[in-house]
């Protein structure tokens, strides 16, 4: 070979630190290949763990999420009333205020109401079963006296017959009220002509959540009926 074609050929490269020339033209995409997928799955790995670490951090912000309860401080009540849901921890039998954020000697516990047209969703932790539902209300009665609540009470408010009915049957066999007294108020109560026999009647308190559960029923037909849920420690 002439020494002007190899000055032709050698003019398009430079040679490595170990004096030998890179690789020819056909070897360099393959490893620019390699090497770019190496990168891309570092920075795949990367977005992946970052966004995990959103994810959770989103959930903490937001809460609660599975396994956790809410608060009864003001920014947890306007979380319970924009989310539309509340969820309780009474596992131990009661609900200390200082568990959900407030003074042991707090005077008196919040009163969330939903928002317009929507209802709160609702779920109470017992120690052998969960007090659930449904209400546009949620009371907590307490003093400063005791460091837990009284009284957590949540209203069901039903339009139709058919459902009150269900609800009450239900709460028999779900909280353990008693079953007779209910039977009786239900087959007689659309009977009665005077209010003052049985459109104001309490069932309970039914214990099997480890909670006592008390129903308080205002039947008011054609007007919308009221069930009052109140949910207590066993001791009162």
């Amino acid at each position: 070979m002439s020494e002007r074609k190899t000055g032709q050929r050698m003019a398009g490269y430079h040679e490595d630190l170990r004096g030998r020339p890179p690789l020819g033209r056909k070897a360099v995409p393959g490893k620019a290949r390699k090497s770019l997928k190496a990168a891309i799955g570092a920075v795949t790995l990367s977005l992946v763990l970052a966004a995990c670490s959103g994810a959770v951090s989103g959930n903490q912000a937001t809460g609660p999420d599975a396994g956790e309860f809410d608060t009864l401080t003001s920014e947890g009540a306007e979380r319970i009333t924009s989310q539309g849901a509340a969820k309780l921890d009474m596992t131990t039998g009661r609900l200390d205020k200082e568990a959900v954020g407030l003074p042991a000697d707090a005077a008196k516990g919040p009163l969330i109401f939903a928002r317009d047209g929507r209802e709160i969703q609702v779920s109470i932790a017992g120690p052998k079963g969960t007090v659930s539902g449904s209400s546009d209300t949620l009371k907590f009665a307490t003093d400063s006296a005791r460091s837990d609540f009284k009284e957590v009470t949540l209203y069901h408010r039903f339009d139709k017959w058919e459902d009150l009915e269900k609800d009450v049957r239900d709460a028999v066999s779900r909280y353990g009220l008693d079953a007779d007294d209910a039977e009786y108020w239900l087959q007689n109560v659309t009977k009665t002509s005077s209010p003052a026999d049985l459109f104001k009647h309490t069932l309970g308190p039914g214990t099997s959540t480890g909670l006592a559960v008390t129903y308080d029923i205002v039947y008011d037909f054609p007007d919308p009926s009221v069930i009052s849920v109140r949910v207590s420690p066993l001791e009162g």
